[in-house]
C-alpha cells in the first residue's frame, strides 16, 4: 500500500515544470500515480484510467471548491463548480446554445473573422500569431455570441488571461479576495451585471438575451446565474482556443512534414486537431473534492481531501495511448481527455473545435510556410497550457 509521500518533486506551478512538464507526468504515472502534495494540500492523479474514473462518478469527486456551503464564489456560481441536480438542470439549458447545427451556423461569421485578421497583418510578412491571431478570434466570436460591445473585448481577453495565470490546485484564495472588487472573476461580473441590466430594458437576440429569457423549471435564472454563465462563457469560450491555436501552431511548425501532409488536404484538419488536443491540452488539470471516503491508485482518500486530475499527463499514458509522446496528426482513435468526461464534458467542445480547424483552413490558404522566428513566451498557470507570444514570419 502506498502512503501517498511525496516521491516526486511536483509543483503545477512551478514554471521549470511548465516549460516541459512530461518527464515529470511520466514519473508520476509511473511511480505516483496518486500522490499527496503536502505543501499544496491535493492528491495529484495522473494516470489515465484513474482521471477518468474521477470525471466519471461526480457523487464522488465534486465539482465544488469546498464542502461548505459557503465557498467564497456565491457571488458568481458558475456551472463548472456545481454539481447535480443543478449543474444538469443548468447545463441543459446551456447546450441548447452549442448543439451541433447552432454552432455550424456561425461557421461562416468565424471564417470572415479569420480573414480579416490575417488580411490586417499578411502584407507585412512578420506578426505576432498569439497577439494578432490567435487571442482576437476567439474573444470576437464569444462576444458576438454573447452580445457584447466591441469595445470592451480587449479588456475582457485581459481579464480572462489575468484570471488563469492564478488558477491551479492549492491556489485557493480566501473568500474575501475572492469577491474582492480588483478580483478579475468580480470585476467581469460586476461589468456583466451592467450588460444584463441594460439587456433586460431593450432585448437583444443573443445568447445574453436568450438567457435572460430562458426558465428551469418554470423559473428564471437569477442575476448571480446569469452573470455566472456569462464569466464562464467568456473566460472557457476564448482562453481554451486561443491556447489550442497557438500550442497547435508551434507544434507544426517543429513538424514540417506533419504540417505539409495537413495543409495538402484541408480534410485532415478535423482529425489534427484531436492530436492537438492530446499532445498540448489547454486544460492540464481540473479540480475536484472527494466526498466520502474511497481508495484510487491505491491510496486512501477521506472525505474533503482535494484531488487535482492531470488531464496533461493522462493523454500522455502509454497505457492507453500508443507511443503517447509522439506527435502524430494521423492518429485514430484518439481517446483522450482535454474536453473533460461525462456530465461535465466541455459544452464549447463543438465551437472549438470548429474555430480551430476554420483558422488552420484559412491559415494554409495565407500562410501556409510560416516559420516560428523567435523564441515564444509561455502562458505560466497551474491549470492551463499555452502562449502568450507567437512570433512567425511568412511570405506576403
Amino acid at each position: 500500500m502506498r502512503t501517498g509521500a511525496p516521491m516526486i518533486d511536483f509543483n503545477p506551478h512551478s514554471k521549470t515544470l511548465q516549460d516541459d512538464p512530461y518527464a515529470t507526468y511520466r514519473a508520476m504515472r509511473d511511480e505516483a500515480p496518486v500522490m499527496h502534495v503536502p505543501g499544496l494540500g491535493f492528491w495529484a492523479v495522473s494516470r489515465y484510467a484513474d482521471v477518468q474514473t474521477a470525471l466519471r462518478e461526480p457523487e464522488t469527486f465534486s465539482s465544488r471548491r469546498s464542502l461548505d456551503s459557503d465557498d467564497g464564489l456565491s457571488n458568481v456560481p458558475m456551472i463548472v463548480i456545481m454539481d447535480p441536480p443543478r449543474h444538469g438542470e443548468l447545463r441543459s439549458l446551456l447546450s441548447r446554445a452549442f448543439t451541433p447545427r447552432r454552432v455550424d451556423e456561425f461557421a461562416k461569421r468565424i471564417r470572415e473573422i479569420s480573414i480579416e485578421l490575417i488580411e490586417q497583418f499578411i502584407e507585412a510578412g512578420s506578426c505576432d500569431l498569439w497577439r494578432d491571431f490567435s487571442a482576437p478570434l476567439p474573444t470576437i466570436v464569444i462576444a458576438e455570441l454573447l452580445g457584447v460591445p466591441p469595445e470592451d473585448r480587449e479588456m475582457f481577453k485581459e481579464k480572462s488571461t489575468a484570471l488563469v495565470k492564478m488558477v491551479g490546485p492549492g491556489m485557493d484564495m480566501d473568500p474575501a479576495a475572492l469577491e474582492s472588487s480588483s478580483n478579475p472573476v468580480m470585476e467581469l461580473a460586476g461589468y456583466l451585471a451592467s450588460i444584463f441590466d441594460e439587456k433586460r430594458k431593450n432585448p437583444t437576440d443573443d445568447l445574453m438575451g436568450a438567457l435572460l429569457a430562458a426558465e428551469v423549471n418554470g423559473k428564471r435564472l437569477d442575476q448571480a446565474e446569469l452573470v455566472g454563465f456569462a464569466v464562464l462563457l467568456l473566460i472557457a469560450g476564448n482562453e481554451t482556443t486561443t491556447n489550442l491555436i497557438s500550442n497547435a501552431a508551434v507544434l507544426l511548425d517543429q513538424h514540417p512534414d506533419q504540417r505539409a501532409y495537413m495543409f495538402e488536404d484541408p480534410a485532415r484538419i478535423e482529425t489534427a486537431v484531436d492530436e492537438f488536443l492530446r499532445f498540448e491540452s489547454p486544460v492540464q488539470g481540473l479540480e475536484r473534492i472527494v466526498t466520502q471516503e474511497l481508495t484510487l491508485g491505491g491510496e486512501k482518500l477521506k472525505r474533503g481531501d482535494k484531488v487535482f486530475l492531470m488531464v496533461g499527463a493522462a493523454n500522455r499514458d502509454e497505457r492507453v495511448i500508443e507511443n503517447p509522446d509522439e506527435f502524430n496528426i494521423r492518429r485514430t482513435p484518439n481517446p483522450h481527455l482535454a474536453f473533460g468526461w461525462g456530465g461535465h464534458f466541455c459544452l464549447g467542445a463543438n465551437l472549438a473545435r470548429m474555430e480551430t480547424r476554420i483558422a488552420f483552413e484559412e491559415i494554409a490558404k495565407r500562410l501556409p510556410e510560416y516559420h516560428v522566428s523567435a523564441p515564444t513566451e509561455r502562458l505560466y498557470s497551474g491549470a492551463f497550457r499555452g502562449l502568450l507570444s507567437v512570433p512567425i514570419e511568412f511570405k506576403s
